[in-house]
């Protein structure tokens, strides 16, 4: 039962690690990775498909993708 418990531990671990370590990786190095573990991604079928095209739609817009970087247009006050 000892040995079970070690193995889901590191399992977990190393699961727990894996997704840190993708949430860090710039996106261009991101799409590199999937590029290598499978050359059929680029032509978007699968799970690492569909991840592919997420990451070049975060890559194509820029800072203007959250709120935070949306120019705001302020009205100018008429005077009454």
């Amino acid at each position: 039962m000892e040995l079970l418990e070690i193995v889901v531990v590191a399992v977990i671990v190393a699961a727990a690690a894996s997704f840190s370590i993708w949430r860090l990786l710039p996106v261009r190095q991101r799409l590199r990775l999937i590029d290598r573990l499978s050359p059929q991604a680029r032509h978007g079928t699968g799970l690492l498909g569909r991840v592919r095209r997420k990451l070049q739609e975060e890559l194509t817009h820029g800072c203007g993708a959250c709120a935070a970087g949306t120019p705001r247009t302020h009205r100018a006050h008429r005077p009454r």
